[in-house]
């Protein structure tokens, strides 16, 4: 699921892994393709019943509903992707395809060493509000994402940078995209384009607050009803739609807590739930009528040190507070009763199952408790009488948000403030509501944050920026200076993937040695479904969903 067009990486509350503990093997993380899982039920179109509604939980109704704006989350996603375009889609492996809705025709040619790409757009293609979806709409998606205006708030210019230019072809409905040079990756820009309404910078950031602007969107739903006091987002078939027809009548998501999601699946009101943990997949396992559906999650798991903090400033004392991490006890919590394990994850850029893969972070940081005793005592922090650290009058003190009322949510919390005291550092658990996500994420509101990003693009090298780029909104320690850029930014205009992995490692490791942000755990991911739901659950790289294509595959089965 897309942050923005620009972005593979979308934001999310630190999740749990999860897997069914039905007496089955002890199931491991994927360390190559071939051990990938998935399940969603897929089904053609012929298989589906006409009609019928489905209603799904959601954690957040966020404040910004443009999708390609920096401040989106996992949620705005989850939101856009029943009633904005989707130009292309994945399939669990990453493979990527166009959708024909849109796009009749893509075509890559190299003309003078450099990728150009023609895009034909479906002469039937047009925004709600009647205006056509034209060549004007990649060259202002273009504007909008490429970074050269800073008044856009993105969450990366990944990918768009690189673009040379964007021109009309031999009609409006042709847009022809010109690179600097070679580009690997131009298959997984424009799956999320913007409308003509936000194409400026004080529109594109600031319309979509608050408001979800149906009449803006274009796709085989519309939004019926919005309220976000209420919790409730409804889409409909959308009247104007010119493709194939929508199976759902109606679609709703309700706004509640993972606890509340847990009773309302338990309690018929909701159709599937996404169990975070052994306990929550218990309460819902009996449930008559469901199918459990397990699969490979892509997700990075993290914790963030906010290098802007006053006690943590010194990148010796973010390293020393690492080393006294141990996160095999952390991922022992996150996956006790699941039945699963895996390998410490040391990569932000690729999955362990995906070639080119290096435990980067491995190389630089080891548990060890007595050595960040140390560290912390070379770098001026001595333990007081109270047991805890000072410098200069100053206590070793940080505050740690939470987010949710997860059980392991609160135990990992726990085990990490012993693992700080331990070592002298006191560590304040700061509790907030799932709501409270972005808030807490925008304003940086935090010392040390547990969160994560889930990809929805297999090219993870192509996001390097948005991981370490020191203007990127989603590198949150601020860790990475500004004097890294030019190298970051140069790996993904190498000519092949193999340059591009083994230049992206490298900058990686450059990056994690400034110690802003400590890989936790990758994790399964699983979807309790009712019986008979088609084309939803878990799959790679799917955006939101386990579908292999756009939303009006999702339905119930004949």
């Amino acid at each position: 699921m897309a942050l923005a067009a620009a972005a593979s990486l979308v934001l999310s509350g630190c999740s749990g892994g999860n897997t069914d503990n039905s007496g089955k093997k002890k199931t491991k993380g994927a360390t190559s393709e071939a051990q990938v899982l998935t399940a969603y039920n897929p089904q053609p179109a012929s298989n589906l019943k006409q009609g019928g509604k489905m209603t799904l939980p959601i954690v957040e109704i966020p404040d910004q509903l443009n999708g390609l704006q920096g401040n989106a989350s996992l949620y705005t996603s989850k939101i856009d992707w029943f009633y904005q375009p989707q130009l292309s889609f994945n399939d669990p492996k990453g493979n990527i395809t166009f959708n024909k809705d849109y796009l009749t025709d893509v075509k890559m040619t190299t003309v003078a060493g450099k990728t150009q790409v023609t895009y034909d757009i479906n002469p039937k293609a047009k925004w709600n509000d009647g205006q056509e979806m034209d060549w004007t709409t990649f060259r202002d998606t273009w504007h909008a994402l490429n970074g050269k205006d800073k008044d856009y708030v993105v969450g990366s210019s990944d990918g768009y940078s690189s673009i040379a230019s964007v021109k009309k072809g031999k009609n409006a409905k042709e847009a022809i995209v010109t690179f600097d040079g070679p580009f690997v990756y131009w298959k997984s820009l424009f799956s999320n384009v913007i409308n003509p309404h936000i194409a400026t910078a004080d529109a594109f950031n600031k319309a979509y607050v608050s408001k979800p602007h149906p009449e803006w969107g274009a796709g085989p739903y519309t939004i019926s009803k919005f309220d976000a006091k209420g919790g409730t987002v409804s889409y409909k078939p959308n009247p104007k739609w010119w493709g194939a027809k929508p199976h759902l009548d109606e679609f709703t998501f309700v706004q509640m807590e993972e606890s509340a999601s847990i009773n309302a699946f338990k309690n018929g009101q909701i159709d599937a739930v996404h169990p975070q943990d052994a306990d929550q997949l218990n309460q819902v396992k009996s449930v008559k009528g469901i199918d459990v559906r397990r699969g490979t999650t892509t997700s990075n798991n993290l914790l963030v040190f906010n290098s802007t903090s006053p006690q943590l400033k010194d990148v010796a004392v973010r390293k020393a507070l690492m080393e006294g991490i141990d996160r095999s006890q952390l991922a022992k919590i996150t996956f006790q009763g699941l039945n699963y394990t895996e390998p410490l994850p040391g990569s932000f850029l690729l999955f362990p199952f995906q070639k080119g893969y290096q435990d980067n972070f491995g190389k630089l940081v080891k548990f060890n408790a007595d050595q960040a005793k140390k560290d912390l005592d070379a770098a001026g922090w001595k333990v007081g009488s109270d047991g805890i650290r000072a410098k200069g009058g100053q206590k070793l003190e940080l505050t740690f948000p939470t987010i949710g009322d997860r059980a392991t949510t609160k135990a990992r919390a726990t085990a990490l403030a012993q693992m700080m005291k331990n070592i002298g550092v006191k560590l304040t658990i700061d509790a907030h509501p799932s709501a409270d996500f972005n808030k807490v994420f925008t304003k940086r509101a935090f010392d040390i944050f547990g969160m994560g990003f889930i990809s929805s693009d297999p090219n993870g090298i192509l996001y390097i920026c948005q991981m370490y780029c020191s203007d990127s909104s989603l590198n949150v320690s601020r860790s990475v200076p500004k004097s890294m850029d030019k190298e970051t930014k140069a790996v993904t205009d190498l000519p092949t993937l193999d340059k591009q992995i083994k230049a992206g490692n490298k900058v990686e490791l450059q990056a994690m040695k400034t110690y802003g942000i400590m890989p936790t755990h990758n994790g399964p991911t699983i979807w309790v479904v009712k019986k008979g739901l088609a084309n939803f659950g878990a799959a790679q790289f799917y955006g939101n969903y386990g579908t292999l294509g756009p939303p009006e595959l999702i339905g119930w089965a004949k």
